[in-house]
């Protein structure tokens, strides 16, 4: 898979760390995003966090909709169509 693609106006970039030794992957990011009248929007699954200065395993999702002021409704039409196009990208790739 290319480094970057584009998922129905959406582009995303898929990144994942590998053991030097061997090459197992032992995480991955996966970022989509869209750039809309000079702001971006953003989706990212992460499988590991920082705690207590060490990477752990914790699979998140993050979603930032960072598009100017919007109605109510325009808001949640977004919020859908994130989650009905990324999400079963999201689980395909992960899968």
């Amino acid at each position: 898979m290319p480094p970057e693609q584009d998922y129905h106006g959406w582009r995303y970039l898929n990144v994942a760390v590998r053991d030097q030794t061997t090459g197992e992957i032992i995480g991955y990011r996966i970022h989509f995003y869209r750039k809309t009248d000079d702001w971006y929007d953003e989706t990212r699954y992460d499988s590991h966090e920082i705690k207590a200065g060490r990477r752990v395993p914790a699979p998140h999702f993050h979603l930032k909709l960072a598009t100017p002021y919007k109605d109510r409704d325009r808001g949640e039409r977004e919020l859908r169509e994130v989650i009905d196009r990324i999400l079963p990208a999201l689980r395909e790739i992960t899968g």
